[in-house]
């Protein structure tokens, strides 16, 4: 099976050929024929009032003008900038509409990618069935291997055309490929590109926000020098079908509040976001998930917007749920987490990611915390459903401790050679302790001198629980060896020295990963699974690529599926 950019787009009776030989299929089950009472995973009955409704009612004769392109992409995000700048570059008359001021832009923490120049110059190899097989693992093969495989085989190349872009920019691309030094459990992958600043200041790298505004200016001044046109503040209200079903264009409102016509004679592109910042929609979708939040780390304008669009049209929503999360939502230990929407408390806390002993609400141990972001808020809401908070709980040996650890991605607290690039605030032990201790004197992170006292004031139901649990616990660290969950020795730690720490968290939500049914070539499928011509999602919009646990410790590797897949329909539809 060659599925690189060089066969994508090809004919249909290429892809589904090279689909049938290998047994593969893309995307997730059919589904029945999305409507407000079928559309989702909840209740059906109850689902679509809240979120999904009926489509606007608009006709030309509510518009104030009429616009003609080749190709439109709502949403400037990492997936939509990379489709609008392969399209433009292609020479197609590319529009870029956008509801928000700026859009989401391009993140500066990681691209995922496998076989990049970068990855070269460090001699790094990816093998891309052991990577493919470990995906499905966390998807459980409730994802597709197809569009794995497509992301491995094309994710170098896009990151490879990104690089110089911003490196004319003044900034420049960094590899994670300082993997621990020890074997771990789950597999750990040098994909991570991150984006740096190289200012005048030396030493100094610019916070992210400084950074991806950077990022953000030079993508979209190449894109505009490709002859692309962005939209800023217009919001896209709904598809325009033609009598075949065919997407033909769409309706929105642009930034004076006027109805306005877009035409795409090659295709809408849809990438939105997801819904992370719907409430509806996690109501009725990941209700169970959404009780484990202290707060959001989302983009404000990822509501489902293109999901909404795409159902209207006659897709399908795949049925299996996904998520990019961080389990750093401090909160006070009597803050009850779990209506992340309303949250005006949690702080966003890097460290409470190191993995460090975690208990339940009983003070009793949770899971090897040496795994997955999602595994341990998981394991939180199993072992306390009332309280599916969890608690790190640390000594005051900590920063020996989390040199040793050697955590990756977007869990580094600090700077090395070949680790994260990610321009954060945790970059030192000094700023580090900083941020500890500033937590301490505002109520969030608890010292205390006795273990007794840290399983009051952290306010745990059964204390001679959570003192048998640390006493077991510092038997493991003394024996090098977690008889009880597995955790790797390098990760153990001992909690003996007072002060003594702990903390109480709940998940911040990053981004759904519950899109559209797609085929190979991304455009979006009825239940009958015939495409929709001219509708193509890509990004957190695009069902199939990840679902139950997102693979973490592949750094980014759904910016980079964003970026890969962007950049792949951009040109395959400019050249169609």
């Amino acid at each position: 099976m060659d599925m690189d950019r060089r066969t994508f787009f090809r004919g249909g009776a290429l892809a589904a050929g090279a689909l049938a030989a290998t047994g593969l299929t893309a995307g997730c089950s059919p589904a029945s024929t999305p409507t407000a009472k079928t559309a989702g995973t909840g209740d059906p009955e109850s689902i679509g009032d809240s979120w999904l409704g009926e489509a606007p009612v608009i006709s030309d004769e509510d518009c104030t003008q009429t616009i003609d392109s080749d190709i439109v992409v709502v949403g400037a995000g990492m997936a939509g900038y990379f489709a609008a700048c392969a399209a433009a570059e292609e020479g197609a008359n590319v529009l870029l509409v956008e509801k928000g001021e700026r859009g989401s832009g391009i993140r500066c923490s990681a691209i995922g990618a496998v076989n990049s120049g970068l990855q070269k110059e460090h001699q790094v190899e990816i093998d891309t069935m052991e990577i493919m097989n470990d995906f499905a693992h966390y998807a459980t093969n409730h994802s597709s291997a197809v569009f794995t495989r497509l992301w491995a085989d094309n994710s170098g190349d896009a990151v490879d055309w990104y690089r110089p872009i911003i490196e004319d920019a003044g900034l420049f691309l960094e590899l994670e490929y300082n993997m621990p030094p020890h074997e771990t459990y789950y597999r750990m992958w040098p994909t991570g590109h991150g984006t740096v600043a190289q200012l005048n200041t030396p030493g100094h790298l610019g916070g992210a926000g400084e950074v991806e505004g950077r990022i953000q200016d030079a993508i979209l001044a190449y894109f505009e020098k490709s002859g692309g046109k962005p939209l800023f503040k217009t919001t896209m209200q709904r598809l325009i079908q033609d009598d075949g079903g065919n997407v033909v264009g769409l309706y929105a409102t642009d930034a004076d509040g006027g109805q306005i016509r877009i035409n795409a004679a090659k295709g809408v592109v849809l990438a939105t976001g997801g819904y992370a910042s719907n409430e509806d929609m996690m109501d009725a979708l990941q209700p169970e998930f959404k009780k484990s939040l202290a707060g959001l780390f989302a983009f404000p304008t990822a509501t489902g917007d293109g999901i909404k669009a795409a159902l209207w049209a006659g897709g399908q929503l795949c049925p299996n749920p996904g998520n990019v999360l961080f389990g750093r939502g401090a909160v006070p230990p009597d803050y009850e987490i779990g209506d992340p929407f309303n949250d005006t408390v949690s702080e966003y806390f890097s460290f409470g990611e190191q993995p460090f002993l975690k208990v339940g609400k009983d003070g009793r141990r949770l899971c090897n915390e040496s795994g997955p972001y999602l595994h341990v808020m998981n394991a939180a809401a199993e072992a306390c459903p009332e309280d599916r908070a969890w608690y790190p709980i640390w000594d005051s040996n900590w920063a020996e401790d989390v040199m040793r650890f050697h955590t990756i991605a977007c869990s580094t607290l600090l700077m090395r050679e070949g680790g994260n690039h990610d321009p954060d605030e945790y970059m030192s032990i000094e700023v580090v302790s900083e941020v500890i201790e500033d937590l301490v004197s505002r109520g969030y992170i608890i010292k205390v001198d006795t273990l007794e006292e840290l399983a009051e004031q952290l306010q745990l139901t059964d204390t001679e629980a959570f003192l048998d649990t640390v006493e077991r616990y510092n038997e493991l660290y003394d024996a090098q060896r977690d008889e009880d969950f597995g955790k790797e020795a390098f990760r153990l730690s001992a909690i003996r020295t007072a002060p003594f720490y702990g903390v109480k968290l709940g998940g911040k939500e990053l981004a759904t990963l519950q899109g559209i049914r797609v085929n190979d070539q991304f455009q979006a499928l009825r239940a009958d699974n015939s495409p929709i011509e001219g509708l193509y999602l890509i990004g957190n919009d695009q069902g199939g690529m990840f679902a139950n646990i997102y693979p973490n410790f592949a750094a980014g590797a759904n910016a980079g599926r964003c970026a890969t897949f962007g950049r792949m329909v951009g040109k395959a539809l400019a050249q169609a």
